[in-house]
């Protein structure tokens, strides 16, 4: 087995494998219509994968949020590379990167796919294909509140 993390603001921490928010409003890998579920290799990432989209929110007004710790079947995820993936992956509008894995989200072949964040290339983010099969075999092995240093919001 293997495990990734998912951050999850307190108030949805009853559904940490609900895929509605992206299914309405798409991602950067995927676009409205799909649901997938945004995971990373480790909770440092999965922190700063959500930090990044508040960068105007002071300290004393970020939401409460959960670190949940699944666990996915060994053998169920494949890697695409950076050199894999068309040049404008990463831009900050996902107008054009959400239909760079249009494949996978039409036909998932295999449950998680790694692909490099955006805000730290040289790390991993999984994303869960609810269509797949295997979708039903992530387990929930820990949660716990996530506790957001000060330092990291106030230099």
């Amino acid at each position: 087995m293997a495990l990734v993390y998912r951050v999850v603001r307190q108030k949805y921490a009853d559904r940490p494998l609900d895929v509605a928010g992206t299914r309405l409003n798409g991602g950067r890998w995927n676009p409205p219509g799909v649901g997938i579920l945004y995971t990373a290799e480790h909770p440092a990432l999965a922190l700063v994968e959500i930090l990044v989209h508040m960068p105007q929110v002071p300290y004393e007004h970020l939401p409460s949020y959960r670190l949940f710790t699944l666990e996915i079947p060994e053998n169920s995820q494949r890697m695409v590379k950076p050199e894999e993936l068309l040049p404008y992956w990463n831009e900050n509008t996902y107008a054009r990167s959400q239909y760079l894995l249009q494949d996978w989200l039409t036909k998932p072949d295999t449950l998680a796919l790694g692909v490099p964040s955006s805000v730290l290339p040289a790390g991993i983010n999984y994303l869960l294909h609810a269509s797949h099969p295997q979708f039903a075999d992530i387990r929930i092995v820990a949660e716990s509140d996530l506790v957001i240093d000060p330092r990291l919001r106030n230099g």
